[in-house]
């Protein structure tokens, strides 16, 4: 059985796509291959990154920060998890050679990076877990995350068709060659 790759997306790729791969390889290395890259890589994963790992039993000390011009373009890949929301305002709605697409925000870690090291290894560890979770729910039951990207791409749509609609509406009543917006008689 061909194993299924997954593309973890964030800005830095220096934090939470490192041990989104990290922990993918770990809960599902038999049926997927991870990999993560950044929109604007840094030079190397953030040390309570690679710590916090550590602390579960799991060593992304061998990864580094990969850009996504890496990957696009030379590889496909079946899903595109994006984990920042900085890199969801960025990326484009449609990647060629990705399949789906989620995105999973999570606060950065790295905020206030003026803390002492304890309280940003804190931090690591929250952020950590909740992608652990997210993730062993998806890999347990992944119709549900599936179901949830059809609501919302469907939500979009309807909410751009009724904004098309509102546009058009207001075209028309403030048209009156179309006949409307001027006639006493017109039922609302």
């Amino acid at each position: 059985m061909k194993k299924q790759k997954v593309l973890f997306l964030c800005t830095q790729n220096s934090a939470r796509s490192q041990m989104a791969e990290g922990l993918l390889r770990h809960h599902a290395g038999d049926r997927f291959e991870a990999y993560s890259a950044g929109l604007d890589p840094t030079d190397e994963i953030h040390p309570c990154a690679v710590e916090a790992m550590n602390e579960i039993g799991i060593d992304i000390s061998g990864q580094s920060p990969k850009g996504l011009k890496e990957y696009m373009g030379k590889q496909t890949f079946n899903y595109l998890i994006i984990v920042c929301e900085r890199a969801e305002e960025r990326c484009p709605k449609t990647f060629p050679g990705v399949g789906t697409t989620f995105s999973w925000i999570f606060e950065d870690p790295r905020r206030d990076e003026d803390l002492p090291y304890d309280s940003m290894l804190e931090r690591f560890r929250a952020v950590r877990d909740e992608i652990e979770l997210r993730m062993r729910g998806w890999l347990e039951q992944p119709e549900v995350e599936l179901r949830r990207l059809r609501e919302e791409r469907e939500r979009e749509r309807r909410e751009r068709l009724e904004a098309e609609e509102r546009e058009r509406e207001a075209a028309t009543v403030g048209n009156p060659a179309s006949g409307q917006g001027h006639d006493p008689f017109r039922r609302a």
